[in-house]
């Protein structure tokens, strides 16, 4: 439900109002997307590797994928609304 929200959902429509609005509105479509995925990605390399023979799942490994989703899905996510707020008040 979000996915569709933010690409053809009402927000999208409303985002198309303001220049500033719509870049911020399509960089976070791409965080969600992509830092969303990364997710998916780390849980696949978890669950499946021992499943198909490639022995233990390395934490370390484990640990680098999903520290780099909370970066994008966190504080890329909060940088973008911070950088939208500073132009509009300008």
């Amino acid at each position: 439900m979000i996915i569709f929200e933010i690409f053809r959902g009402e927000s999208s429509l409303k985002a198309k109002s303001d220049e500033n609005i719509k870049k911020a509105f399509n960089s976070l479509r791409l965080i969600v997307l992509i830092g969303w995925s990364i997710y998916a990605l780390g849980y696949i390399f978890g669950f499946i590797t021992p499943m198909i023979g490639g022995g233990e799942v390395n934490v370390n490994t484990l640990n680098i994928i999903y520290n780099l989703a909370d970066f994008i899905n966190k504080i890329l996510f909060g940088l973008i609304i911070w950088n939208l707020a500073y132009k509009d008040s300008n």
